[in-house]
């Protein structure tokens, strides 16, 4: 069993899913696994009144999508699983996590799967190396010093450009069999989470930018047999010939990519002469395969008249018209009631919201309805031009008068770039204040 506390879990063994979730499992061959953020050591936040399956799903939700990659890296019979970004913290994990990591290490090396990690330097290797017991199998790359390993007669170098993109000099594959080289360049993103505001990586801070500009700048960038990928909570604007790499597991519902792990095949493994059956088109090689266990979406009505029985109902049958992904155990749903601009109805949802959610999580059935509604919300979102002085036809002396003059504010700092107020929180204060007079 499982069981959460703040800042740490407990796995009893890794491959271990909740009951009564089953992974959806998908077959692929492959020769290299890539796995971003296992992060093992940090678990999801629990939302707020969760117990029993649900809580126990999401406490090993980062532990599970991990044994979902090294499961792929196995049934794929790979040769390499490469992970880079946060795997185990030697400060913050406990024995039990460092003993499941080690247990798969060597089950994959008896597999014959060597696991690499990309360390940002030699005083992470050693570090996690000494927690881990030096597990055969465990290999390292650092920026500094790349690895190079043999895949079915293959060379592969794997070169890490690390979280601060530091790309090494990379001389061209211009020995005398180039076809039978191979160079994976992987950096990654610093950032431990995305808050869905892309404004903070702007010019010369965001690091994709910097690998992208790291990567044209490179000799090896045009070589046939070189490879490059960026691993990123973000979705960002990558040049063909620059591949994504998603984490196992996202960490909140701004990220806006599935949990999965990355695959690439190099042999053609259905040849059959007795030469090295390179893959030809080996770079379309690349896929997606589903890691995790724990989705996030948000569903948006239209405010229903009645209460807590008919809004439920019209969430319930929405979020049924959009069914959960295969790629997920569990979907946290965040419900939003669109209110038409009218405060009233705002204090309304908010009134029975409470008593809705208590509703919608009645329903939760681990194998039919697998989402859990964890908030429900007027939409914070929604425009107050409707109630400026434009559009309303406030008169002073008045509440509306009021309300026109906060719309109006509002609007005033949408429409200026240079704002220390985002245009969305803007809105929701606004929101915020007129609800509040109007439940007075």
């Amino acid at each position: 069993m499982a069981t959460a506390r703040q800042g740490t879990v407990q796995y009893a063994h890794l491959p271990r899913v909740a009951a009564g979730f089953a992974p959806r499992r998908v077959f692929t061959v492959a020769d290299i696994v890539f796995a971003f953020d296992p992060a093992i050591d940090r678990p999801l936040a629990l939302p707020s009144s969760v117990g029993g399956t649900v809580a126990e799903c999401v406490g090993r939700a980062v532990a599970d999508s991990f044994a979902e990659a090294v499961a792929v890296a196995r049934r794929g019979k790979a040769s390499i699983l490469v992970i880079c970004g946060r795997w185990l913290d030697p400060i913050r994990a406990s024995p039990a996590q460092a003993a499941a990591i080690r247990t798969a290490v060597l089950e994959s090396a008896m597999a014959g799967c060597k696991t690499v990690f990309m360390a940002p330097d030699a005083a992470a290797c050693h570090e996690l190396s000494r927690m881990l017991g030096e597990p055969q199998g465990l290999f390292f790359a650092t920026p500094s010093a790349a690895l190079n390993l043999e895949v079915h007669g293959i060379s592969v170098e794997l070169v890490a450009a690390g979280a601060e993109v530091v790309v090494p000099v990379l001389p061209t594959l211009d020995d005398a069999a180039p076809a039978a080289r191979r160079r994976i360049v992987i950096g990654w993103d610093p950032a431990t989470h995305f808050s869905g505001e892309d404004d903070d990586w702007l010019g010369d801070q965001d690091p994709a930018a910097r690998f992208v500009s790291a990567a044209a700048s490179s000799p090896a960038w045009t070589q046939p047999g070189s490879f490059w990928i960026w691993a990123s909570r973000r979705r960002p604007a990558l040049p063909p010939g620059i591949h994504h790499l998603p984490p196992l597991q996202p960490r909140s519902p701004h990220e806006q990519t599935s949990g999965s792990c990355c695959t690439l095949t190099l042999i053609d493994r259905e040849a059959s002469h007795d030469a090295t059956p390179l893959l030809g088109d080996w770079r379309a090689s690349w896929r997606d395969l589903p890691t995790q266990r724990v989705g996030w979406r948000t569903v948006r009505i239209e405010s229903p008249s009645g209460g807590a029985e008919e809004l439920a109902t019209a969430l319930w049958s929405t979020i049924e018209q959009v069914a959960p992904g295969e790629q997920a155990a569990l979907e946290l749903v965040r419900c939003i009631v669109e209110c038409g601009a009218s405060v009233g109805r705002r204090v309304h949802v908010a009134e029975v919201a409470g008593e809705t959610l208590a509703r919608l999580q009645g329903l939760f059935d681990p194998k039919s309805f697998r989402a859990w509604c964890t908030q429900l919300v007027a939409d914070p979102g929604e425009s107050l031009a409707p109630l400026g002085h434009a559009r309303s036809g406030g008169r002073p002396g008045t509440t509306t008068s009021f309300t026109s003059a906060l719309a109006d504010i509002v609007q005033v700092i949408e429409k200026t770039p240079s704002s220390p107020i985002r245009p969305a929180a803007a809105r929701e204060a606004g929101w915020v204040a007129l609800e509040l007079i109007e439940s007075t």
